[in-house]
């Protein structure tokens, strides 16, 4: 029986088209002998499957399935091939963890804390590791981070 594999793209970033032919990408390079893939477009608040013939449908979000041509679609795995949020700040990690559905990328506490830089840097700021200086603009207004130490 082929896997059922969730290829989750687009996205509420400007990189938008760009998640867009990477999921292409990865749709190209999947075996269709030993999985079925979906392409589910994120947009805005709208998670869309597009059929071969055109129909969109919705996903479920209740259990992250969907219901194409009176069979119900219940994914053993999402590929998440989103840039920006919800794949890559830890939204759709922490949704798939609850539903215990496996997907590729790290789980949402990591996406959660490496998406936002500032947060990141802090945390790794221990006497026994090194990162450079840095700077962040926050509402426009640009501050510049120290150095962690070397002791």
């Amino acid at each position: 029986m082929k896997k059922k594999i969730a290829i989750a793209a687009g996205g509420d970033s400007g990189e938008f088209e760009i998640s867009i032919k990477s999921a292409a990408v990865v749709k190209q390079h999947l075996d269709p002998d030993l999985y079925e893939s979906y392409l589910i477009i994120f947009r805005n608040n709208e998670w869309v499957y597009t059929s071969e013939d055109g129909e969109k449908i919705l996903i479920n979000r209740d259990d992250f399935s969907l219901l194409y041509r009176g069979r119900k679609i219940v994914f053993d795995a999402v590929f998440i091939a989103i840039h920006g949020t919800p794949g890559e700040d830890g939204k759709l990690q922490g949704y798939l963890e609850m539903l215990g559905i496996p997907f590729t990328a790290c789980g949402q506490a990591t996406s959660a804390l490496t998406f936002n830089k500032y947060f990141c840097k802090g945390s790794w700021c221990r006497p026994q590791c090194f990162l450079l200086k840095g700077r962040i603009r926050i509402l426009n207004q640009l501050l510049k981070l120290p150095a962690c130490p070397v002791l």
